[in-house]
């Protein structure tokens, strides 16, 4: 072969191997979200406790103080998920269900308490003095690590007995040059999480009833294997119906300590103004794990999470003030108590509902009823809500508006029922009902 055929051949093979290089020419439009910290996208926590193990309950308060200071500021780029479980001799969890225990075999977790950060990239076995210090470095080291960008967008609404959850997932791509043995995609597991947060239930090792946060309640979209190209985008929109029924896994005890086999009502209600949802995406080609010296990964080499989010996470993003309710004006007439509230929304009001009970305005043994609210013109919404002389009758409303943004006022007792009004200006049932609550759970407490 003479010197122009060599030429001729190592040009052609030049261009060969130009055109086999993916160039992700979309990629480089847009960035990723500018989060603050200068973090790279929103880590997660999946924290396994339970109520009645004696190291989990100690470091709760460390917990949950960490969890109250991110929750208070939008612009802090962190979701939890807390998932309940039952080990060796704490069976008596009224939040454990099968999916929970699923969850955590998924991890091969040795015990409680136990949290993975961005799907075992860290994990912290046990707790201790200083729980709080170091969640808060693991979730600071998870939220600058080096993930695929995405753009993950959720938004729910609410609908007479269950919630329409949608999610959007756009592959924002890494830019430069791929050869044809690794190309630029994401190759992805998703996952819905339903959690409920701020709600009350028996702790044997605590001896009353207790609040805990952002608690695991079902899986709405279970490893949904989604592949995006550079600046390719996955939708979703998923129907969940509040269940009457959990399956709960072997051995699980009732708060009498009666065993539960198999599937049975929820002893504690799910109340639809607390609950939320939590998009996590995983890449599956990541089961990188810490290297900082002192820390340890999951050994399961589960994927790592390359971003999450949430309704709330998500109207920060898009600059979306949630709607609100401005005023209230309540009538009684007869055992007809009829609700109007003036709601508010730059965007407009897209639906109402007002969710009522007639026993307290936290935490019951019943379900809330749930009725639409009519709106009109000037974004008044009204509906009226029957009950029987000498009861309480505890409300919210839960509206969204033009752009999809969920919110939920705190609950309101209706002025004149009931015998007298009480106050609820933090999460909780007052201090009558707080008495009459610790007087039932030692009631209930095993012997």
């Amino acid at each position: 072969m003479n010197k122009k055929q060599n030429f001729v051949a190592i040009v052609v093979c030049f261009l060969f191997v130009i055109s086999s290089i993916s160039i992700p020419t979309n990629a480089t439009n847009e960035g990723p979200k500018d989060y603050p910290n200068g973090w790279t996208h929103r880590p997660i926590m999946e924290q396994f406790t339970s109520l009645g193990c004696p190291p989990c309950m100690s470091i709760e308060p460390d917990v949950a103080k960490l969890w109250k200071e991110f929750r208070t500021d939008p612009a802090e780029p962190v979701t939890f998920i807390s998932f309940h479980q039952t080990n060796g001799a704490y069976h008596d969890d009224e939040f454990v269900n099968q999916e929970a225990k699923d969850r955590y075999n998924e991890y091969a977790v040795q015990g409680t308490p136990d949290a993975q950060f961005d799907g075992g990239y860290i994990e912290e076995l046990g707790g201790g003095d200083g729980t709080y210090d170091t969640y808060k470095d693991h979730y600071f080291e998870s939220g600058e690590r080096d993930v695929k960008p995405t753009e993950l967008r959720v938004w729910q609404e609410f609908s007479e007995d269950k919630f329409i959850f949608t999610i959007n997932l756009t592959y924002l791509g890494e830019g430069g040059f791929h050869l044809p043995t690794d190309p630029d995609v994401l190759d992805s597991s998703v996952y819905l999480f339903v959690v409920e947060d701020d709600i009350m239930a028996w702790s044997s090792e605590e001896g009353q009833e207790v609040m805990s946060h952002n608690v695991f309640r079902e899986t709405a979209l279970h490893d949904v294997q989604v592949e995006l190209q550079p600046a390719e985008t996955w939708t979703q929109e998923v129907e969940w119906v509040i269940p009457d029924t959990i399956m709960y896994p072997s051995g699980h005890e009732d708060r009498d300590g009666n065993p539960q086999e198999g599937e049975h009502p929820i002893p504690t209600p799910i109340n639809p103004a607390k609950i939320s949802v939590v998009a996590v995406v995983y890449d599956n080609d990541d089961d990188s794990r810490t290297t900082t010296a002192g820390k340890t990964g999951n050994s399961a080499d589960t994927p790592r999470a390359a971003n999450s989010a949430t309704p709330k996470s998500t109207a920060y993003d898009e600059d979306n003030e949630p709607p609100k309710v401005v005023s209230y004006d309540e009538k009684l007439n007869g055992n007809i108590a009829e609700v109007s509230a003036v709601l508010e929304d730059e965007d407009g009001i897209g639906s109402a509902y007002v969710i009522y009970n007639f026993h307290n305005g936290s935490y019951d043994d019943e379900a809330w009823g749930v009725m639409p609210m009519e709106i009109d013109e000037n974004n008044v919404a009204t509906a009226s809500i029957e009950f029987s002389s000498g009861d309480p009758v505890w409300y919210r409303i839960l509206l969204v508006d033009g752009k999809h943004g969920f919110a939920a006022s705190e609950s309101k007792q209706f002025e004149g029922t009931g015998g007298g009004l009480m106050d609820e200006k933090t999460p909780g049932i007052g201090i009558l009902g707080s008495i009459f609550a610790l007087f039932i759970g030692l009631n209930r407490r095993r012997n």
